[in-house]
């Protein structure tokens, strides 16, 4: 079926509608491909109103070609003004400059020089030389750790599996939890230049170059809206979208939805190698697909264990992971049921970027605590979309800064924990009426 050209969002009503959301295979590439059809870019990379053509500028790009490449034909202003603090890659953009865009943008943010988003990275940017140098080589030193004991744990679970039932399920148990902390740790990695830590992500089963579209270039930058794929590709499963008309089994979610966790990693998978073996929608088959077979190779090498049984071991060990990654990650702060998503209506038709961040997420309190659980279980997540190139052991000091930042621009930035949390998530999967956020703190304080 054709998209509907005349379509428009919900909350958006002058903004056209993306055209392959709604499509029951819905992939990074089809995204993409509706980005192409609606930005006005032309063919080249659009940043506010203006065309650039980057192409002498993608192999020299600090933070590796794969950002330009797959953006080539799209409106980039949110990964531009998000992705670059310090003011240096404005200087770089006049050089390459071909004309003035054709047609207005389809999102409705603005960065404004004197708005919260651009005053505040200017704060940040300043406040980064305060925070302790060895701040990165920590978080290093952790991902590190996690690996190097997922090496050891997996053929370990599988060995003791022969020994004694209990003390393998106990240790596949551990091991299946340190494979999803090693993933979460590696999400801080592929936000950022290309780096051989982002390729640990590919051990759960998850991609980080498909998630480099889908999580960092459509959650992070058009968060709950029409535009956010993560969102989309859980439908129909899991509808967060408050709609009237939601079906009352997508309503009974709100107690399934462990079920669809549990196969969200295999599932992704699965998808992965299907449309790349087929290049289904353009898709082309990398090597890094492969990553996550190793593991029960290496399993199965290391330990001596039929290799069937190994496959079953690991098999396991994800499911659980994609378990315990899906619930930290959906109670991190954007699925909450006082949250802005598309359907409601927005605080105003053009909103600066950072208050729609803000609009979107309240913070998950128990994961910023410490840099270990920052790190490992999506925390400081609200200042992780805000600066989102920054590492996760770094968010932890912006706290106070970013709270009387807020207050400033009469806004707030929202804390809970784990469980309200958790409950949150189910609450808004049941929601059906649209909040109005012109009154937004009023209703929600």
């Amino acid at each position: 079926m054709a998209p509907d050209a005349e379509k428009t969002q919900v909350s958006f009503p002058k903004l056209r509608y993306p055209p392959f959301r709604d499509e029951v295979s819905r992939s990074p590439d089809l995204w993409l491909k509706g980005k192409r059809m609606h930005d006005g870019a032309e063919g080249l990379w659009r940043v506010h109103d203006k065309l650039y053509d980057l192409t002498d500028f993608v192999k020299s790009h600090p933070g590796g070609s794969q950002w330009l490449l797959v953006t080539r034909g799209t409106d980039i202003t949110e990964s531009f003004e998000t992705h670059h603090l310090r003011g240096i890659a404005e200087s770089y953009l006049p050089k390459y400059f071909v004309r003035e865009a054709k047609t207005p943008r389809n999102y409705p943010y603005t960065f404004k020089e004197d708005g919260f988003y651009k005053t505040l990275k200017g704060k940040v940017v300043a406040k980064l030389k305060e925070i302790p140098k060895d701040t990165r080589s920590k978080s290093n030193a952790i991902i590190d750790s996690l690996f190097l004991s997922l090496i050891v744990l997996t053929p370990l679970s599988c060995w003791l599996c022969t020994k004694s039932y209990f003390y393998g399920a106990v240790s596949t148990v551990g091991a299946a939890y340190v494979l999803c902390m090693m993933t979460v740790s590696a999400h801080n990695y592929f936000h950022r230049a290309d780096n051989w830590r982002m390729y640990l992500y590919n051990f759960s089963g998850f991609s980080y170059s498909e998630w480099r579209v889908s999580h960092a270039m459509s959650h992070h930058l058009y968060t709950n809206t029409a535009h956010d794929l993560e969102l989309s590709m859980l439908e129909p499963f899991l509808q967060y979208l408050p709609k009237p008309d939601k079906p009352f089994w997508a309503q009974l979610a709100a107690i399934y939805f462990p079920v669809i966790y549990l196969f969200a990693s295999l599932g992704l998978f699965a998808k992965l190698l299907v449309a790349s073996i087929f290049r289904l929608d353009g898709k082309e088959f990398a090597l890094d697909t492969l990553i996550p077979f190793t593991l029960p190779v290496w399993m199965w090498l290391a330990s001596g264990i039929y290799f069937p049984w190994a496959v079953v071991i690991w098999l396991a060990m994800v499911l659980m992971s994609s378990l315990a990654f899906m619930v930290f990650g959906l109670t991190a702060g954007h699925h909450g049921h006082t949250t802005f998503f598309e359907g409601d209506i927005p605080s105003n038709e053009e909103l600066d970027w950072g208050v729609h961040q803000i609009h979107t997420i309240v913070d998950n309190i128990d994961h910023s605590s410490s840099h270990f659980k920052s790190l490992t279980r999506f925390g400081s997540h609200s200042l992780h979309h805000l600066f989102p190139t920054l590492d996760h052991g770094e968010l932890q000091y912006l706290y106070p800064m970013v709270i009387e930042h807020c207050k400033k621009f009469e806004t707030e930035l929202r804390m809970s924990t784990f469980f309200k949390a958790l409950i949150s998530q189910s609450k808004q999967l049941t929601r059906k009426r649209p909040h109005d956020f012109r009154q937004y703190f009023a209703s929600f304080k």
